[in-house]
Order: C-alpha cells, then sequence, then structure tokens
C-alpha cells in the first residue's frame, strides 16, 4: 500500500512539474496565450491635464490609444486617466520608476529632480523662437539623449509632443515689466532652475503640486501660476486669476514615457508600434496645440482676463535676467548640453 501511494504521489508531481513548465513556455513565447491567442496588455495612462476632449492633451491621447487598439487588432488598450487621476507629476513619475504606473504625459520641467538633464530645457530663453528650431532640437540629437538619460532612471521616452509656451498669470496686478514682478508670490515647479530664476526676478517661488494648484491660487497661498494658455483656461485658473502676460520664458516639452518596467514587458512589436504612433500621433498634437494656444488666450479675455504681451525692449531684459541662472545650473546639469542649445540661438 505504501509503494502504492509513494507511486501516486510520484506521478503527481511529475505531472504537476509538467503543467508549471507548459504555462511558463506559453507565458515567454512572445506574449501569446496557451490558446495561441496574443497576451493582452492594458495599459494605463495619465497626465495632470484637464478631462475635456478637445484639449491637445486628452484629445490626442484618446487618439492614440484608439489607434493603438486598431493597430494591435485589440491586443493593446491604452487606457487614459487625465486630470491627476493618478497622481501629479511626482507621483506618476514616481509610480513608472515602481511600475505601478505603465504610462504617462509629463512636462519635463517636473523630470528634473528624476532626470538632472532635461533641467537644459528649464532654464528660461534657452530655446530659440523659431519654431522649426524648436522641434529640430526636441526631436533631434539633444532629445535623443535627454532620452537616453530618462531610460536609466527608468522611463522609457517614445515621443516628445507639445506642451505649451509657459508664461505668468496672476490676480494682483498686470504684468507689463520685469519689474512688476517684484514681490508675488508665484506657484513654481520645484527644480533648481525655476527656484534660482523666479527669486533672482524679485518674486517668491513657491513649490506646489498641481493638483493643488487651483485651491492655492482662490485661497491666496500664491499670487500667480506660470503655465501655457491651454493649461491656464483649461484648468479655469482664469476664474481666479484676472491678469495674464505673454513671457513665454519657457517652452514646454511633453515627454511620452512608459515605465521601463512595463516596457520591457512588452513584445517587440508592440514596442515598435507604441513608438511609431506616438511619433505619428505627436504630430498632430503639435499643430493643434500651438493653434489651440491662440484661441484659449482669445477665450481668457472673452472671459474678463487682462491680456498683455512684452514690448520687444522688455522681452530682452527678460532674456538677460536669465543668464546667471544659467551659469548657476549649468554645472549640475552639464555646461556641454547648455553650450549646445544656445547654438541653436546663434
Amino acid at each position: 500500500m505504501r509503494k502504492k501511494f509513494t507511486l501516486l504521489l510520484s506521478m503527481t508531481l511529475i505531472f504537476s512539474l509538467f503543467l508549471v513548465g507548459c504555462g511558463n513556455q506559453n507565458e515567454s513565447a512572445g506574449g501569446e496565450s496557451s490558446g495561441g491567442e496574443k497576451k493582452q496588455y492594458v495599459l494605463k495612462l495619465g497626465h495632470v491635464g484637464p478631462a475635456d476632449t478637445e484639449h491637445p492633451w486628452q484629445k490626442y491621447v484618446e487618439d492614440f490609444s484608439e489607434k493603438v487598439e486598431e493597430q494591435t487588432g485589440g491586443q493593446v488598450k491604452v487606457e487614459a486617466y487625465p486630470a491627476s487621476q493618478l497622481g501629479a507629476d511626482r507621483e506618476m513619475l514616481e509610480g513608472m520608476q515602481q511600475g505601478v504606473v505603465d504610462m504617462a504625459l509629463v512636462g519635463t520641467i517636473a523630470m528634473g529632480n528624476f532626470v538632472p538633464e532635461y533641467q537644459v530645457w528649464d532654464l528660461p530663453y534657452i530655446f530659440p523662437s523659431d519654431q522649426e528650431k524648436k522641434d529640430e532640437i526636441v526631436n533631434g540629437a539633444i532629445g535623443e539623449e535627454l532620452a537616453g538619460s530618462a531610460r536609466e532612471k527608468g522611463f522609457e521616452v517614445i515621443s516628445y509632443w507639445h506642451h505649451s509656451n509657459r508664461s505668468m498669470s496672476n490676480s494682483v496686478r498686470p504684468i507689463k515689466s520685469i519689474d512688476d514682478l517684484e514681490g508675488l508670490k508665484v506657484r513654481v515647479v520645484e527644480n533648481p532652475s525655476s527656484l534660482d530664476w523666479f527669486g533672482s526676478i524679485g518674486t517668491v517661488p513657491t513649490p506646489m503640486a498641481f493638483n493643488e494648484l487651483y485651491t492655492g491660487l482662490q485661497q491666496g497661498v500664491v499670487d500667480g501660476q506660470d503655465n501655457g494658455p491651454g493649461l491656464t483656461y483649461g484648468s479655469k485658473f482664469y476664474e481666479v486669476q484676472p491678469y495674464y502676460t505673454y513671457t513665454e520664458h519657457i517652452y514646454s516639452v511633453l515627454a511620452f514615457m512608459v515605465s521601463k518596467k512595463t516596457w520591457d514587458k512588452l513584445p517587440e512589436d508592440v514596442q515598435t508600434t507604441l513608438k511609431e504612433l506616438a511619433t505619428e500621433v505627436g504630430k498632430e498634437q503639435l499643430k493643434y496645440s500651438l493653434d489651440m494656444e491662440v484661441k484659449y488666450g482669445e477665450m481668457m479675455e472673452e472671459a474678463g482676463v487682462e491680456v498683455h504681451r512684452l514690448s520687444p525692449e522688455e522681452i530682452k531684459r527678460f532674456e538677460e535676467s536669465a543668464l546667471p541662472t544659467y551659469e548657476e545650473v549649468a554645472p549640475a546639469i552639464g555646461e556641454d548640453l547648455v553650450n549646445k542649445m544656445l547654438e541653436y540661438k546663434e
């Protein structure tokens, strides 16, 4: 009896190991299930922009999602979570490093504490005014170099989209010159470039998470903020910010990223599709976003916001005010990178 029991136990163990072996084989076979069907992937994508389907972020995230599902035959589905549903930028970046957030659209200005090299794009007025040159920087060798630095920190940058030309709103007074900034408490992204420059031009730079900003402006914790017309209008900051000035001090870029932990689990053909579509859709997003910046500015004026544009003389003063920040921050982010950027302004 004991021999029969031992034999039965041995056969059961062998059969179990056989099943486990078959399961592992199917799991690693290019994303195919045991039935020969391709493995399904559901990827969660977050961003802090509004849920408005006409906003340049959400509109093209949805477009991207539809095309991914279509081109993968339903194998990959991208679920969008706008309006900070997956957290503010810092929380999403941390989640991506941990592998609990799959994808995100994050302004590179929020990435400086994770990937210091991206701070080169945060330097005020470092980009040339010509849009073609901006595109050449973002989609060329510099953009590739920064994406390589991001990969080392757990982020796979598959494309760059347009964020905004960051400008300033406030609730105290019109900003017609750099002198009008004196003493204003301005919410800034917590990075060395913003803290240094905003402090040097007389404001009180105050770091604050984006998802806390509306309340902070409403309650007077801060007097103003710097975002492009799209995010300023789309997030309804115009309701508590009666003044807006086109300082356009930072050309802000969106990094379209996948967590490296998620990326490495995807089959190569899926990776290729995601990257190609993010780039393809990103070109349309850029055109639409630039057009909408004009429209959002007009909509703010219609809502009663006093909108100003700086004179050429004042723009020059603003640009010159940034030079000491270049010298202060350059050693930490790489003087070579700063010089590469400045070559485009010559």
